[in-house]
């Protein structure tokens, strides 16, 4: 972020390819399309989105715990993840919360502290609060983010949730039921900490863990900044506090963690330990090692290239990744990443404060990339936002991915400041040319747009089973959105093909019938301290798929040729794709 105001604060916040395997993909293990019960009907004149958080029973209010002393975790919202935790193949939602600040404060009125809720979805679009059941992860720290995967490598996702305060590993059993397993990890974290991911940078098949520290905050001598009058005290820029450097855990297996940031190569020096706010893994040379990026507030961001082993080489200054196209560090705080000019390669898009512009930059290859932003068309639209969660999603199902950003400024009494920036912001849709393109589809989005919010984490999915992905919005101090995809208002989705349970960062390459082929990677997209759906949507505008080619982190890539071509239904997949048998999934989705 950039400092408009004297110390008030405006935070955010060439390898050798391997070898290939082929397999034939029999017929009998495609799963039908979807029911007719679940076809899409035509778009909702009143707008791309559709609310339906009261009617799908997925009500949540964000409690941001605001003080008169303006501490600046109060600021920051909190995330979510939209993954399945029951195992029964459709998407569920895991909700942070908050509370009184600092931690431990005395509830107002004395009531129950909130504590992080479950939400089970039924693949239909309706939920059921488990809460109540869900063992630890009823968790009432003043949480942050999280991070979905399967720590102990017992097949089922697992949450560790970052917090103002010790983090937490939540074991699951399958069932949505969850344990505290932090100390049997040997995880520790008292920190500030925010994003994190779960990834996999050695190929050894368990999943390792990366968390962002972001500042050093003491809420026993708070700091004072804005004007010393009534109502003018504000939130400080975060440059006002120290840095805390990430932390990289790697799996020992069975769910045991060692700290291997040194050995990893991402130990970070105590004069520039970063101020991380969004971390997210991907294959950004197209070698098969899964690489790591990382958005820090008001400093340098950082690419560290993997070397497959479980190290790390930092490519920041030579990838252009860092900075923007004019050389400025930015706010860097919600993170996408996606094939967005269809030329087979991932590209890496960054959200920041206003007075900025998001940024866009596209691969050219060989970890080089390039700040596209403004002939994209994308930074006109946000400069006077304050960017938070992103995601890069096929809303329309047409083979390319286009763009969605909730915005919400972190300061409550901006206007007194500038009367023309508001702490309520509306969230952003663009839809993407198929070259990387994007046009302002703001006005149309419905209800993902109507309302003035303070937006937080954004988060994709078809949780309603229809071959769309929908789309959770948090805000801080605010209620969360559960917003289904209607489709443009005027136009209707064609179908979609799933992928659903291949190993996390999987690169698929999709070949159509009609000569398209769509690059995508598998699992969860972080945007802000969260998890989007790990599952992979082809659109394919009325295209056929006829083959995949998939390579999980590290291993060769493996050829499936799809009899008869499918334009519609889920492939599920039981093995993570090394050696491919597909089933259908279940019903509903």
């Amino acid at each position: 972020m950039r400092r408009t105001l004297l110390l008030l604060a405006l935070a955010g916040c060439g390898d050798t390819p391997p070898a290939t395997a082929t397999h034939a993909l029999p017929a009998e293990t495609l799963a039908p399309a979807a029911p007719a019960s679940a076809t899409p009907g035509p778009a909702d004149p009143r707008g791309w989105f559709r609310d339906v958080s009261a009617s799908s029973g997925l009500v949540f209010v964000h409690d941001m715990g605001m003080t008169e002393e303006r501490h600046l975790p109060e600021t920051m919202g909190a995330g979510a993840a939209l993954v399945d935790l029951d195992g029964d193949d459709d998407l569920d939602a895991y909700l942070l919360q908050g509370g009184p600040f600092p931690p431990g404060a005395p509830v107002p009125g004395g009531g129950p502290r909130p504590v992080d809720r479950l939400f089970l979805g039924d693949g239909r679009g309706r939920f059921e609060e488990a809460s109540a059941r869900s063992g630890a992860a009823a968790h009432d720290a003043y949480a942050m983010g999280c991070a979905a995967g399967d720590a102990d490598g017992d097949g089922d996702i697992d949450l560790y949730v970052t917090a103002f305060g010790p983090d937490v590993l939540l074991l699951n059993d399958g069932q949505a039921r969850f344990s505290d397993g932090t100390a049997a990890a040997g995880l520790f974290d008292d920190r500030w900490t925010t994003a994190c991911t779960f990834f996999d940078p050695d190929a050894d098949g368990d999943q390792d863990l990366f968390v962002t520290g972001y500042v050093d905050v003491d809420v026993t001598r708070p700091l004072w900044c804005g004007e010393r009058k009534p109502g003018w005290r504000s939130y400080c820029h975060p440059d006002a506090y120290a840095g805390l450097p990430p932390r990289f855990w790697r799996n020992a297996g069975g769910g045991r963690f060692t700290d291997a940031t040194r050995a990893a190569g991402l130990e970070r020096p105590a004069n520039d330990p970063g101020k991380g706010l969004g971390a997210i893994a991907l294959d950004v040379e197209g070698d098969g090692d899964l690489d790591l990026y990382v958005a820090n507030d008001s400093v340098e961001n950082k690419l560290w290239l993997g070397r497959g082993d479980g190290t790390f080489e930092d490519g920041t200054l030579l990838s252009g990744t860092g900075v923007d196209g004019t050389g400025r560090s930015e706010a860097g705080m919600g993170l996408a990443t996606g094939d967005v000019d269809g030329d087979l390669d991932l590209e890496i898009f960054v959200t920041n404060f206003d007075d900025e512009s998001n940024t866009l930059y596209r691969n050219d290859g060989d970890a080089l990339f390039t700040d596209v932003t403004m002939p994209a068309g994308l930074d006109a639209p946000s400069r006077l936002m304050v960017g938070f969660g992103t995601v890069l999603a096929d809303f329309d199902n047409d083979g390319d991915l286009d763009l969605a950003v909730a915005n919400g400024h972190i300061i409550d009494n901006i206007r007194l400041y500038n009367d023309g920036k508001r702490w309520k912001q509306p969230a952003q849709l663009f839809a993407n040319d198929g070259h990387g393109r994007f046009a302002d589809e703001t006005a149309r989005a419905g209800d993902l747009s109507r309302e003035p919010l303070v937006g937080r984490g954004l988060y994709s999915g078809d949780v309603d089973g229809d071959g769309d992905p929908d789309l959770l919005l948090t805000q801080c101090g605010g209620r969360a959105l559960l917003l289904a995809n209607d489709g443009p208002p005027g136009g209707a989705l064609s179908a979609s093909v799933r992928l659903s349970g291949l190993q996390p960062g999987t690169r698929v390459l999709a070949l159509a019938d009609d000569g398209r082929r769509l690059l995508r990677e598998a699992g969860t997209q972080t945007s802000y301290f969260g998890a989007c759906a790990p599952d992979v949507l082809l659109g394919l505008s009325g295209a056929a798929l006829v083959e995949l080619r998939l390579r999980p982190p590290g291993r060769p890539e493996v050829v499936l040729p799809v009899a008869p071509p499918l334009r519609s239904g889920t492939l599920r997949f039981t093995d993570g794709a090394q050696a491919p048998r597909l089933l259908p999934s279940g019903t509903g989705r």
